[in-house]
């Protein structure tokens, strides 16, 4: 499936998701349709990143839905620190928007009378503001990251922005490990999600940090030369 030329994949692991969505739910209908709205959001919070780095010339391969979320692959990062920061902050601000869309229903006092709608239309605005608000904590390279180093390079170089925003995310992901562990011990059955989260962070952060400064090594080679040597890790998650 492709939307505005991008196309869409899904791994099997999001299958996984919906399951343990179908299970805790009130209802397997309820949980199957949440997980398909889910994937929607997450759709939607990735063309919002792919959408705006378009605008500023850069492309997007492909975007893939997972059972950590979704990342949109872009070819090449935007290196201008605005650039970075609306690409980055242009998630969260998607699936606030999809929030406030269906809050819009409530204050233009459209009436819903079909509980199993006026449930779906519940699920789909917590699970919005909880996606853009997920994505705006510092946990590079997610978009919070993202925008905190956007930050930091009115400061410093793009090398050493990144190193602190690799670190400040692993700070993050310690915090997000254990709290994940605590959830286990405790029976919750998100809780290994959050591990998988805290080592993506991890690693992921670590990876960026070096691309950014292979990035400084070669600056003198061409655009296609930099890409063809550094593969970008993907976009939001």
């Amino acid at each position: 499936m492709e939307v505005f030329g991008i196309p869409i994949f899904v791994e099997s692991s999001f299958l996984f998701l919906l399951l343990i969505m179908a299970l805790n739910a009130h209802s397997l209908s309820l949980g199957v349709a949440g997980a398909l709205m889910l994937a929607v959001s997450i759709v939607a919070h990735e063309l919002g990143h792919a959408l705006t780095a378009a605008a500023f010339g850069y492309k997007t391969r492909d975007i893939t839905i997972s059972l950590l979320g979704g990342c949109a692959s872009l070819i090449a990062l935007p290196r201008t620190a605005w650039k970075e920061f609306l690409t980055a902050i242009a998630g969260p601000a998607v699936s606030f928007l999809l929030a406030f869309m269906v809050l819009l229903v409530d204050i233009l006092g459209i009436p819903v009378t079909n509980i199993w709608l006026a449930s779906m239309l519940n699920w789909f605005f917590w699970m919005n503001v909880m996606l853009g608000a997920f994505n705006l904590l510092p946990g590079f390279p997610m978009d919070g990251g993202r925008i905190f180093r956007s930050v930091m390079r009115i400061f410093y170089s793009r090398v050493k922005a990144t190193k602190i925003a690799m670190w400040v995310g692993r700070v993050f992901a310690i915090y997000l490990g254990f709290s994940g562990l605590g959830a286990i011990l405790g029976g919750g059955s998100w809780g290994f999600v959050r591990i998988i989260i805290a080592y993506m962070i991890w690693q992921e952060g670590y990876r960026e940090y070096l691309a950014a400064v292979d990035e400084e090594r070669y600056r003198p080679w061409t655009q296609a030369d930099f890409e063809a040597r550094v593969s970008p890790p993907p976009y939001g998650r």
